[in-house]
Parts: structure tokens; sequence; C-alpha cells
């Protein structure tokens, strides 16, 4: 290795400590600013897609959101599986993003089970798991998995 190539590796691994941070830091910043369900068709007894309009406040870089998988369920039991097409959040922007996602009722599942929710006394018992894989605008991604996290917090959020 010459001596012009040593100094520059020096250098990056000098410098790419500090670009990391910066990167990282600012992508805690990210905010879901809003959450619109624009349109909701069922596809048969068990199946339905919606479209929602989410809102994103993104001061760090774009990313991309992929491979979405989410399982709604009340009392610990699975109710609803939920795919969703993959998104691209643009960089240092705050707008509204369609995002279709396409339900499946689990076939264990009571759907009159859904009727507590119009009482509003049904949010308490659901909960919701979330897989997806998030990428950088480079292809460096990794996948996140969070679970029974409750539905009544993440929905009093927005």
């Amino acid at each position: 290795m010459n001596k012009r190539t040593a100094i520059l590796c020096a250098l990056l691994a000098c410098v790419m400590p500090v670009l990391v941070s910066c990167g990282t830091k600012s992508l805690k910043d990210i905010k879901m600013t809003s959450c619109d369900v624009t349109s909701f068709s069922p596809k048969g007894l068990t199946s339905f897609d919606a479209s929602v309009d989410l809102g994103v406040d993104n001061p760090s870089v774009q990313f991309s959101l992929s491979k979405m998988y989410a399982v709604v369920k009340m009392n610990g039991s699975p109710c609803i599986h939920l795919t969703a097409d993959d998104i691209t959040i643009a960089p240092r922007t705050e707008q509204v993003y369609p995002l279709l996602l396409h339900g499946t009722m689990d076939g264990g599942f009571n759907p009159f089970s859904l009727l507590g929710l119009l009482e509003g006394s049904g949010l308490e018992q659901m909960t919701i798991d979330v897989k997806y894989h998030g990428a950088l605008r480079s292809g460096l991604g990794k996948d996140f998995e969070y679970k029974d996290i409750p539905l009544k917090d993440l929905i009093d959020r927005l």
C-alpha cells in the first residue's frame, strides 16, 4: 500500500465515526405526523385492501421500508395479518405518502369479537407485532421486529 492510500484510509477511519453518528442521530428525529385511512375495500369475507395516507417528517436521509408484515392480536391470539407495499421516504422533507395495506383475518378468529371495538373497550386487549426491513439509499439495511405493542398506545400517538 502506498503512502497516499494509507493516508486516505487513516483519514476515512477518523471521519467515518463522525459521519455515522451524525446520520444515526438524525434518524431518531423522524416522526409520523398523521395517519388517515382513505379507502377500504373488502375482498370476500376474510380479506381486505386499504389505502392509508401516512404523513412523515424526515429531517434525515432517504430510506425505504420493505417486507412489512404485522399481526394484530386480541387477548394474545392472532386476529388480522397485514402486509404493506414497499415505500420510499424522501430526504429532508415533510410530506404525505400513500401506503397500500392488504389484510387477512386469521382462520381461527371470530370476527364478531371485533364488535367490542365499537364500544371503545376492545383496544386495551389488542396488541400488534411488526416486522419490516429498513434500508438507506445506499442499500445498507437492517431487519426490525417489535412484539406486543399495545394498539391503544400506538393509536394515541397519532
